[in-house]
């Protein structure tokens, strides 16, 4: 079995891409091998797989994966990923805005540089702001958003970021979210509109160098909880820069979207 596929990575989230707009692949994009070729060491490895749809009214759908081979219905940085290969595999201009759909709903998205990609997220649900939470080693203030999906978002005093490995997987499970569980994201606070994240991801169920989705949902805590104005810079793990900006078209998140390689699976 020989698949072509693109490895990309949006700011230190990497996904292996895959064109099925012909729908060749469905008997092949399932659970099992999702899970197999997102294992690091063993295949390719990645953070998640997006598979590229057809679409009746748009020129895409993205199908996004964690790499535990579970849907998720939306990834920030796997969207603006996609947008840019959409581009490359010709199916989008690479000098226009264009939307595309996704598990849980339209976005509109823009290529702004050769390796920079735009997109706007779907409405953002905020469930509730700096809530009291007990953990066996600290209590802490949490906030509980989605932004296509669940995230909670804590504040910590500035770089410390000391017990987030231990005290993240706990948060990530807590019943407070339900049987789903969230995201778990640390702020710290650098400046005016500049804070730093570091996220534990659900379905990859260890810290990410970088989330999209997180990275919208910290910079609106930011701007209800302290008034930071936007567009707010966002520092990953990867120590790259995403920015979360509004407009009239809502909430955007924008930063770097690259083709890493492509190549071709022989076996997994």
């Amino acid at each position: 079995m020989k698949l072509e596929f693109v490895k990309m990575s949006g700011a230190g989230n990497d996904f292996i891409m895959f064109n099925n707009m012909d729908s060749s692949l469905d008997h092949i994009l399932n659970t099992d091998f999702i899970r197999t070729v997102c294992r690091r060491g063993l295949s390719a490895g990645a953070d998640g797989l997006i598979e590229m749809k057809a679409d009746p009214e748009y020129p895409f759908r993205m199908k996004y994966y964690n790499s535990d081979g579970n849907p998720a219905g939306m990834c920030g940085n796997g969207g603006r990923c996609i947008a840019m290969y959409a581009a490359l595999q010709g199916v989008v201009p690479d000098s226009s805005v264009f939307s595309f759909r996704s598990d849980v709903g339209i976005h509109k998205a823009e290529i702004t540089a050769s390796n920079t990609a735009r997109i706007w997220m779907t409405t953002p649900d905020i469930h509730f702001l700096n809530k009291p939470l007990d953990l066996p080693s600290k209590n802490i203030l949490i906030s509980f958003l989605d932004t296509g999906v669940p995230h909670a978002v804590v504040f910590i005093d500035k770089d410390d970021f000391d017990g987030f490995n231990e005290q993240a997987p706990l948060i990530r499970n807590n019943e407070i979210f339900g049987a789903a569980g969230a995201n778990v994201n640390y702020v710290s606070i650098l400046g005016d509109s500049r804070i730093m994240i570091r996220t534990w991801e659900r379905g990859v169920e260890r810290e990410t160098l970088a989330c999209g989705t997180g990275a919208v949902a910290s910079a609106i805590c930011a701007n209800e909880l302290f008034d930071h104005k936007t567009p707010v810079q966002v520092q990953v793990k990867s120590g790259q820069i995403l920015t979360v900006g509004k407009s009239g078209d809502g909430w955007w998140l924008e930063g770097e979207a690259r083709p890493v390689y492509s190549a071709v699976l022989l076996n997994i």
